[in-house]
């Protein structure tokens, strides 16, 4: 690994070819230098082998950890994407949105024409200099973006064989948040791949192709039997009356809830609200910290800063971090409460354990594959910290948190949003309701439940993805 320093802040960056690892081919099984879980090896030795692989499984099942771990000790040069910028924070150090790395512009309405974008010299020379490309969060990628990303990797290439040759691990849970297609666009969708709800599965560059597929079982988020039964029920759509009652036993009515737990909503404007009505109420004026942006920092296609580009906060404040500490004593989502607001330092009480630190500004930079190492293109300079009272359920994702309060508001109107804001909880008891949830919550497309059972159960599987009619 090469470690570099970044105005204050220490960045670990895979540099090119790695020094290399022991690896032994042990009964069909590769056995590393880090612990990973048997699934994960199987997925581990069919990269190495040159095999794209879809690695699948529920919230809490290591993904992210393996990404880290692919990342330390395959030898190659990677790429290491996802299709929002918050889920490029969640994917580590390094990772940047699809469209920053392949140049493509948003799409406002319609969906992208593989014939109508031309690759940007610096795209190609990215495109030309990797092994390995890691897409996360793979779920939320739309089939139209990651076929145009498919035919620029082939033109950048200049190889006619699937993304030119380059191997590939998609990492995600189809039972998770789907790709945002607006309503004016469906028809499209429902013409150019069978469906207006169309997911990665459809893209035309997968039709009659073979990935080497791994489902994931084990999950280290949750230990209770009771809630993994409950989340497996929600997320592939078997709600019954008794997972309502217990869910809706949860339900606050008079109590109030244990301080800093935090609103899930699916609604911006709630999340938005519950953050300035209680910050409102705090005694004392507000202290505001403005973040500083340089070069291209801001993604693409228009998401969030990791933290506000003007922070306000008070003492007494909830709080969680928007990083990872080098050091481990904290990770994104980790809530904390404000102790002391200084000029350029904060102090904070961990609620985790309590221990009171003093956090300063954090540097994020916007990093691209460079030939043999990387390049920094645009940097953002800010406390790592946002109001901690409410998060969407967008927001949520890719996070653990101690204790979540479900704001219902009017519905979960989208697929998978109730089994992803309840699978960032441990346990049932860190779970806690403000309204009953009802049956149509539980918002499930046909098609993800109809994919997962055209798999094998046992992996790694070779699958035809067939073709639909044009």
């Amino acid at each position: 690994m090469a470690t570099r320093f970044f105005g204050g802040a220490f960045f670990s960056c895979q540099s090119g070819i790695l020094p290399s690892k022991t690896i032994y081919k042990i009964r069909g099984k590769v056995d590393v230098d880090h612990a990973i879980t048997e699934e994960q090896s199987r997925a581990y030795g069919e990269l190495l082998m040159g095999h794209s692989v879809m690695l699948l499984g529920p919230a809490g099942t290591g993904k992210s950890e393996f990404i880290r771990h692919v990342r330390k000790t395959m030898p190659g040069r990677m790429a290491v994407l996802a299709p929002t910028g918050m889920a490029a924070m969640n994917a580590g150090l390094g990772a940047v949105t699809i469209h920053s790395l392949f140049s493509i512009p948003p799409v406002n309405g319609g969906y992208f024409d593989v014939e109508s974008f031309t690759i940007r010299r610096r795209t190609a020379k990215i495109l030309k200099g990797i092994d390995y490309l890691v897409v996360d969060e793979i779920s939320m990628v739309r089939p139209d973006l990651f076929d145009l990303m498919e035919s620029m990797a082939r033109r950048a290439r200049g190889k006619e064989v699937f993304f030119g040759g380059i191997c590939l691990l998609l990492v995600g849970d189809f039972h998770q948040l789907p790709p945002v297609i607006r309503s004016e666009e469906r028809d499209l969708f429902a013409a150019h791949y069978g469906s207006g709800n169309a997911y990665l599965f459809d893209a035309k560059c997968l039709r009659g192709r073979c990935l080497s597929v791994v489902q994931l079982s084990k999950i280290f988020r949750q230990s209770s039997e009771k809630f993994l039964a409950i989340l497996g029920c929600v997320g592939g759509g078997r709600i019954t009356e008794e997972i309502l009652r217990e869910l809706n036993g949860r339900v606050l009515g008079g109590a109030t809830a244990p301080k800093g737990a935090l609103t899930v909503t699916p609604y911006r404007e709630s999340a938005e609200q519950k953050n300035h009505r209680e910050l409102e109420a705090l005694p004392g004026v507000a202290r505001e910290y403005v973040g500083e942006k340089t070069g291209t920092f801001q993604s693409a296609n228009g998401d969030d800063l990791p933290s506000p580009e003007v922070l306000s906060l008070k003492e007494g404040a909830s709080v969680i971090f928007t990083c990872n500490a080098s050091n481990g004593e904290w990770v994104n989502g980790t809530g904390a409460t404000v102790l002391r607001l200084g000029q350029r330092r904060i102090d904070v009480a961990i609620r985790r354990g309590g221990s009171a630190i003093s956090i300063s500004p954090h540097e994020w930079s916007h990093i691209i594959p460079d030939g043999d190492g990387y390049e920094i293109t645009g940097t953002y300079r800010q406390i790592p910290l946002r109001l901690g009272y409410a998060l969407t359920v967008h927001k949520i994702q890719g996070k653990t948190c101690d204790a979540i309060v479900l704001q219902r508001d009017r519905s979960f109107f989208a697929h998978g949003q109730l089994y992803v804001a309840l699978s960032r909880a441990t346990s049932l008891d860190a779970v806690y309701l403000t309204d009953p949830i009802r049956a149509s919550d539980v918002k499930i497309d046909r098609r993800v439940i109809e994919f997962y059972e055209n798999l094998s159960a046992d992996g790694p599987i070779l699958f035809p993805v067939l073709p639909r009619d044009e």
